[in-house]
């Protein structure tokens, strides 16, 4: 057993500089290569990750302002549509008044050609019973004189 264990001591005494240089090999690389990859990533990542939280800033900004823009729009096409009705509103309330105004004017119209015609009515009626009478006296004058057949 004192030989494997002074086999082992000798395995070891040569093994200790290599394990040293493994030790400084990895102190080195770690140094040199993997902390200044790793600064360099994690720039990375916080550059990559600031683009992106501007970019939802931004795309958060440009979504309000679309949203303030629709409302505008929206609003701006229910003023028009008011402004419309508005319009068709006075426009009917004109034809009214316009109908109203005709109807009343054609009444009054009606009136004096009715009140004209029953004047001309009393007239032909007048001229007629003066006529009448006329003829009858003439007829009854020639039927007297015997002229009459």
């Amino acid at each position: 057993m004192e030989q494997i264990f002074e086999t082992l001591k000798g395995i070891i005494v040569r093994a200790l500089p290599t394990f040293a240089l493994v030790i400084l090999l990895h102190w080195f690389l770690k140094k040199v290569l993997f902390q200044p990859m790793e600064k360099v990533l994690e720039e990375r990542r916080k550059k990559t990750e600031g683009a992106v939280e501007a970019s939802e800033a931004t795309l958060a900004l440009v979504n309000e302002k679309l949203a303030t823009y629709e409302n505008s729009l929206a609003d701006a096409r229910a003023e028009i549509y008011k402004e419309q009705e508005a319009g068709r509103k006075r426009l009917a309330d004109q034809q009214a008044k316009a109908v109203e105004a005709a109807r009343i004017k054609a009444g009054e119209r009606v009136a004096a050609v009715k009140a004209e015609l029953a004047l001309e009515v009393d007239k032909a009626t007048a001229t007629l019973a003066a006529e009448s009478d006329r003829l009858a006296e003439e007829i009854a004058g020639l039927v007297l004189a015997g002229k009459v057949q």
